[in-house]
């Protein structure tokens, strides 16, 4: 049995075998359904890739658009700005008109009473302001706080005219005993 490979394989090569004739044929149609059906499994690979592009690009936009919206951006109405200003000007001539009072009074108790009642209406004035923070447009709101503070400049004021009253029949008095 020891036979050469070499002259096996001659053997073999030597004998023509012969290809169907639909050989051809049906390696076309198999080549031709290969490539279908590797382009629609590309096809499919394209879609995913665009669907995470768009889902990227759209989870991106949602989380800038959700940034932008935590920042406050504040924008004050002229309404508001009109009653800064107001608010201001009255607080400015509260604070000048206590220390003139303060300043012309020599009775502790009378500074301590007017005292409370201005930290009372302070108190009063602060609630407001929240109240406004929730309803900016209520005209109501907007008067009471105007009003408090026109109150707080009267009650001052009302307590300088007593005190200079009192310091004028004091003079009176003095002078007319001297």
């Amino acid at each position: 049995m020891e036979q050469d490979i070499r002259k096996l394989f001659e053997a073999e090569i030597e004998t023509d075998k012969k290809l169907p004739a639909s050989h051809r044929e049906e390696f076309q149609q198999k080549l031709e359904a290969a490539k279908k059906e590797l382009s629609s499994k590309q096809g499919f690979k394209h879609l995913f890739k665009y669907a995470a592009a768009i889902l990227t690009f759209l989870a991106f936009g949602y989380l800038t658009y959700n940034k932008i919206n935590e920042q406050p951006i504040i924008k004050e109405s002229a309404l508001e700005l009109q009653l800064k200003e107001v608010e201001q000007k009255y607080l400015k001539e509260i604070e000048t008109e206590w220390h003139n009072f303060k300043a012309i009074t020599e009775d502790e108790k009378l500074v301590e009473r007017y005292k409370k009642a201005l930290e009372d209406l302070n108190a009063d004035y602060k609630i407001i302001s929240e109240q406004f923070k929730t309803d900016h447009n209520n005209i109501l709101i907007i008067e009471s706080l105007v009003n408090n503070l026109q109150t707080r400049l009267q009650l001052l004021k009302d307590i300088q005219a007593h005190i200079k009253l009192l310091n004028q029949e004091n003079a009176l008095y003095e002078t007319i005993q001297i």
